[in-house]
């Protein structure tokens, strides 16, 4: 028999065939993995711009057109998310823009709840004097006092039970 054909020949040369086989298929998958980053869109945009408590930059992108009420991916508006950030400021100037006080995300979170979430009493007294619903629960069926017992907000509890009367 000749001796190339061997066991001990084709051994090593399978295992070197494999090696081929990895770094050829390596190097194909690296040369198909460019990332292409997308523009961020003007949405995204002001989300971070409110997030970031960037008014100016708000004011522009509303002046663009953008949507006072628009939505993220997980339905938080701007307001919620000033809210979320406590920045009175700005919940006051999405306010005084027309900015939906009632809308809610996907778990049925309005600003008012983010603002009791955060333990923000002056938010707090903003958001209800712009007419928002106070009567609220979430897709939990969390409502506001309870979020409010829950998280030892007394002065929040107190405000809310007052509102009640």
């Amino acid at each position: 028999m000749l001796p190339f054909l061997s066991s001990r020949f084709f051994i090593p040369v399978k295992f070197f065939i494999i090696f081929l086989a990895i770094v050829h298929f390596g190097v194909f998958c690296m040369e198909d993995e460019t990332v292409v980053k997308s523009p961020m869109s003007r949405e995204h945009r002001l989300f971070l711009a409110v997030e970031k408590g960037n008014l100016e930059l708000v004011k522009e992108l509303l002046a663009e057109g953008i949507s006072i009420n628009a939505k993220d991916s997980l339905g938080n508006s701007p307001l919620i998310k000033a809210a979320d950030e406590e920045d009175l400021d700005m919940a006051k100037f999405l306010i005084e823009k027309g900015a939906n006080v009632n809308l809610r995300n996907t778990t049925g979170e309005t600003a008012l709840y983010r603002a009791v979430y955060r333990g923000n009493l002056d938010l707090v007294k903003l958001l209800v004097k712009a007419g928002a619903e106070t009567k609220v629960k979430t897709v939990g069926g969390v409502s506001l006092s309870e979020l409010a017992d829950e998280r030892g907000e007394e002065g929040i509890l107190q405000y809310l039970s007052s509102l009640k009367k």
